[in-house]
């Protein structure tokens, strides 16, 4: 018997009793490993990923533990099952995180992943960090059936995957900046009721901006990771609202102004900083190629008919169940990667930024044209880049070593006439005397 739960717009989800899910899951996989830690049971039957997500858990772990701080020894591991290839549940997305009645009654949480996709980008991490959360705020208050309960809030996972993104393909420096020129400066109990799931490329990214803001400035705080884990504990009889932030965090002094001020101070802060150096043409290609390698059924009906990859399934992967909500994650993306990309590339991450957008609120809106000619005017650039690489390699590659001779054999100027003028005889004449 186990548990499951469903993610809601709210963050509040209801308890489900379902029949066999979870062991009929577990049956089908023949791998099992242990992470290093010990925190973590991966089920798969690709042993080379299963190893890959032991470590990339354990890699999260310990960015959850310096960060919040919160002792993450349990008496049950985190359970992740690599479902990819099995049918995945109607209504789920690709990578799902839950709470099950483990043996004897004790709750474990549990991840579940359905396709490659959720192991490209930080998805994988957001959940693995969801799950830590899980586990801090009913540690010691068990869910019961039929009983509503709260996932962590969607800020603080938000700024974990950022911090990690941050770490991996560097800083939009200028992101910073345009919230702090802005004509309407941001609210701090606005941010915190906001919904990430619900926006669109540039306001996501500017979500996650805010989101690292303020994780840096809570840990700055005296109570600093201390707080942060007294604040999720706390989620699991209150709101994770302004009171219950608060409340974790007594220098605040019960004031939302002093704590909108101090998340103000770290945006400045952050906007003053020193970004990383832009891509070369090389790697932002690299770095692009891997935002466009998805894959989607021509018709999820008719598997038969195999898939279709690269670009093009973009189409395809918006029409498919979650995907408006993958596509705005796709465009936030191509917006970060915008802004360390080569100016020469920039243009073509701005389009396919444009058609994910686009695909995000209107996703059976035909957009094949638009992905064919973007695709074109990138191959068009890479091959004159390419030719213009050829001739600077070739261009070097032929130059002399060393100078012709013609040039070492240095030669005296000529002499120069004298003058005979009256002018310059006179002055000769004065500079012979010694005057």
């Amino acid at each position: 018997m186990a548990w499951n739960w469903e993610n809601s717009l709210t963050g509040l989800c209801l308890l489900a009793l379902i029949t066999g899910a979870s062991e009929a899951a577990e049956n089908a996989l023949a791998g099992k490993s242990t992470s290093a830690s010990g925190e973590f049971v991966i089920y798969s039957k690709d042993g080379t990923r299963r190893t890959a997500l032991a470590q990339r858990a354990d890699d999260a772990r310990a960015q959850w533990q310096q960060r919040i701080g919160a002792d993450v020894t349990r008496s049950q591991p985190i359970i992740i099952q690599d479902l990819i290839g099995t049918p995945k549940p109607r209504g789920n997305s690709n990578i799902v995180t839950g709470i099950f009645e483990g043996d004897g009654g004790m709750m474990k949480v549990q991840t579940d992943i359905y396709d490659a996709s959720a192991l490209r980008g930080q998805a994988l991490e957001t959940e693995i960090y969801r799950a830590l959360g899980l586990d801090l705020i009913y540690r010691n208050h068990p869910p019961k059936i039929g009983k509503a309960f709260r996932s962590p809030p969607a800020w603080l996972l938000e700024a974990l995957a950022e911090e990690k993104r941050i770490k991996e393909n560097g800083a939009p420096e200028g992101v910073y900046s345009a919230l702090l020129k802005s004509e309407h400066p941001p609210r701090i109990e606005d941010f915190l009721k906001a919904k990430p799931e619900l926006m669109e490329a540039t306001s996501l990214t500017l979500y996650r901006t805010q989101a690292v803001a303020l994780l840096k400035a809570l840990q700055q705080l005296p109570e600093g990771s201390k707080g942060l884990a007294n604040f999720l504990g706390s989620i699991a009889e209150n709101d994770a609202d302004m009171k219950s932030l608060l409340a974790a965090f007594p220098s605040l002094e019960n004031s939302p102004s002093r704590l909108g001020k101090i998340w103000t101070l770290s945006i400045a802060r952050n906007s003053t900083s020193k970004g990383t150096d832009p891509y070369s043409i090389g790697e932002t290609v690299r770095a692009l190629h891997e935002l466009l390698e998805v894959s989607a059924l021509v018709d999820p009906k008719r598997p038969a008919l195999g898939k279709v990859t690269g670009p093009a399934a973009l189409s395809l992967l918006a029409k498919c169940e979650g995907g408006a909500y993958m596509m705005r994650q796709k465009s936030a993306e191509f917006m970060t990667l915008g802004f360390r990309a080569h100016p020469l590339l920039k243009p073509v991450i701005a389009e396919y930024c444009k058609i994910t957008t686009v695909l995000a609120s209107k996703p059976k809106k035909n957009v094949d044209k638009q992905i064919e000619e973007t695709g074109k005017i990138l191959d068009l650039l890479l091959q004159r880049t390419g030719k213009v690489g050829d001739y600077l390699n070739w261009f070097e590659a032929t130059q002399l070593d060393t100078l012709s001779e013609n040039f070492l054999e240095v030669t005296s100027p000529l002499e120069v006439p004298k003058r005979t003028d009256p002018i310059s005889a006179h002055l000769d004449a004065i500079e012979d005397r010694g005057w």
